[in-house]
C-alpha cells in the first residue's frame, strides 16, 4: 500500500498526500482535473503521472482519484 510520502508526480514533487489533500479538498472527481488546474501544478510536464506513473507502476493521479473515490485514502 503506497504511503502519504510516495512521490507521484516528480516534475512539480508533489506527494500522495498533497495530492490527496488537494482531491478531498476541490471533490475531485477525475484525475484530468487536476492536471487542468492552472492554479495547481501537477502532471502538466512529463505526464507519466497521469495514468501509467513515474516508474511504470500505476503509482498515479488516476490511482490517487481512485483511492479517495473508494475511501482508501
Amino acid at each position: 500500500m503506497p504511503d502519504e510520502h510516495m512521490m507521484i508526480c516528480y516534475c512539480h514533487d508533489k506527494t500522495l498526500g498533497q495530492i490527496v489533500d488537494y482531491i478531498k479538498a476541490h471533490n475531485i472527481e477525475r484525475w484530468e482535473e487536476i492536471v487542468a488546474d492552472l492554479e495547481y501544478e501537477c502532471g502538466d510536464t512529463c505526464e507519466n503521472c497521469h495514468t501509467e506513473g513515474y516508474n511504470n507502476d500505476g503509482m498515479s493521479l488516476a490511482m490517487a482519484v481512485g483511492m479517495v473515490k473508494r475511501g482508501y485514502i
